[in-house]
């Protein structure tokens, strides 16, 4: 059943296998089969006795977005797009942690320009007092 992920305009009477169920969701297979059993969906047995799911009961769930029907857009595009959206997500979180190390890392560095500020005025007086003995 994983050629359905390359085909445009699913139904959603469209009984599919839970990898291909996960690919659309852009989630991994132990996913799919925990809103299985938490939803209680009904499934059937397909070839090589694998568990097929409706493709609606996870549209109507919220699970897979409803675009996975339209003839225009292929099932791998819309498995592409979660994926990338996943990925975004990934990227903006990394970001936000980056930008808050760079702020720590500048508070140091103006922390230290004042650690040797005031080290240099020190040994400007050591210097000032040193010479004035002599």
């Amino acid at each position: 059943m994983a050629t359905a992920t390359l085909t445009r305009g699913l139904d959603r009477d469209q009984w599919l296998d839970r990898p291909t169920l996960a690919t659309l969701m852009g989630k991994v297979e132990d996913t799919v089969r925990r809103i299985q059993r938490d939803e209680n969906l009904p499934t059937r047995l397909g070839p090589n006795n694998c568990v097929l799911l409706r493709l609606g009961d996870l549209i109507d769930l919220g699970r897979i977005p409803a675009a996975v029907l339209d003839p225009e857009i292929s099932a791998r595009e819309v498995a592409d797009a979660i994926a990338l959206r996943a990925e975004l997500e990934d990227l903006r979180r990394v970001h936000a942690e980056l930008l808050g190390r760079h702020t720590e890392h500048e508070q140091l560095v103006t922390d230290l320009r004042a650690h040797l500020a005031t080290q240099a005025a020190f040994i400007a007086d050591l210097r000032a007092t040193t010479a004035v003995a002599r």
